[in-house]
């Protein structure tokens, strides 16, 4: 099975960028990029990211922002 182009794109900006893709960093890039651009805090990503079934932490929303 192929990967989508944005999802590879993802995974290489990550790689260029010395960061491992994992499942958090993809779900996040997913919000972030693939709807029209905005403001978010980490607080409003973290409950995106819930609301839309991806399991993560709101430090792990920081941590992944700040890389």
């Amino acid at each position: 099975m192929s990967q989508s182009r944005p999802y590879r794109q993802a995974i290489d900006k990550l790689r260029a960028a010395g960061l491992r893709p994992t499942r958090q960093r993809l779900a996040l890039s997913t919000l972030l990029f693939d709807g029209p651009d905005r403001h978010v805090t980490a607080e409003a990503l973290h409950d995106e990211a819930r609301t839309a079934g991806f399991d993560l932490s709101l430090a792990t929303v920081y941590n992944t922002l700040h890389q």
